[in-house]
Parts: C-alpha cells; structure tokens; sequence
C-alpha cells in the first residue's frame, strides 16, 4: 500500500463560551476546530478549570499585569496545546480494544480514506501482520488543528488599571492577536469581520 498520510476533520464553528474547550473534546479524535479569543476573561476562567482538573499548576494573570489579554490568551493556547498533545500521546499507547479512544479515532474516518481501508484491513488481519499494521497505525493518529478566530472590529479603547488610555495596540483584537501570536500554536488564524 502507498504511503498513507494521516486525515482530519474539520468543524466549522465559531463562537465565544460554547466553542472554548472544543478543541480539547475533539481534536484527540482528528476533528479541527475553531476557537474564539477575545473573551479574555472567560479564557482565564477557562484555563483554571482546565488547570485544576488537568492537576497541572495554575498561576493567575491578574488584569494588573502589563499585556493581560495577550498573556491570558497565549497561556490558554498553550495549555490545550499541551492538553492535546497529551491526548494524542495517550492515545497511541492504547490497545486496539473495544471502547478504547484509538478504536474510535479509526471507526470515524469515513470508510472510502485509505486510513480506515487499512485500519480495517488490520481487523481481519492474524496476529503478526495485525501488530505490524497497528503500529503503522499509530504513527498516522494526529490531533485536529486550532483555528483561532479575533474577531477584527473589537478596537475599543482599553485602559491600564490607574484609568490611563492605553496606546492602540492593546484593543482587544490587537491583543488577541498577540496572545496568538506568542503561542505555540502554528495553525492558521481567522479574522472575522462584525
């Protein structure tokens, strides 16, 4: 069989609270998601839960600190980066059993992709072939990608906590870009216009 590159789906949804943790719900399984960033301060409720049920240390970043939004924004990016690189890791370990997460990344590609052609091949297949093409299996799992969505109009004027006017590259959509940008995401980015 040619070599075989490994798939994703795609999701298009956007939005701000409902969308926020998606792609730690979806991109384990190879499905890509869009999340919006500029609800800084839903973001870093967010990262906390996050943090807390992950046991992973959660430090805050208090609206006091200089470039809040941006900081908010590239922590929580880079926290369900990790998340899901984690997953992906988990993941490839598992047994091919019923039940197991790596079943259902297969069963859900869509039956004419030559991934799942070879998945279920693996199925029918006896014991030495069938461990040798499970491990050509799991070196084709990847996440689903983070599309981040900043939406481009959100320009207000934002102030430091004294009540000083901040220069315009601290708006909420210049910031959000910002966070995007330090992040370790290398993914694409949508601007929407409202």
């Amino acid at each position: 069989m040619k070599n075989l590159t490994p798939h994703t789906f795609h999701i298009p949804v956007m939005g701000l609270a409902y969308t926020i943790d998606t792609p730690i719900k979806v991109a384990k399984y190879g499905i890509t998601s869009v999340v919006s960033v500029i609800e800084d301060y839903l973001i870093e409720q967010m990262r906390e839960v996050i943090c807390k049920n992950e046991h992973i240390e959660y430090v805050k970043i208090h609206t006091t600190d200089r470039d809040y939004r941006a900081k908010r924004i590239t922590a929580y990016l880079n926290l369900i980066q990790e998340i899901i690189d984690k997953q992906i890791e988990e993941i490839k370990r598992e047994d091919f059993n019923t039940g197991k997460h790596i079943i259902q990344y297969f069963e859900m590609l869509p039956d004419h992709s030559e991934i799942k052609i070879l998945y279920n091949k693996m199925l029918a297949s006896q014991t030495h072939e069938k461990e040798k093409l499970q491990k050509q299996l799991r070196h084709l799992i990847i996440p689903g990608k983070i599309d981040v969505n900043i939406m481009t109009k959100l320009d207000k004027t934002n102030y430091d906590p004294d009540g000083n006017e901040l220069p315009t590259q601290f708006s909420d959509a210049l910031s959000a870009l910002r966070g995007y940008s330090n992040s370790n995401l290398n993914l694409p980015i949508v601007f929407l216009r409202v």
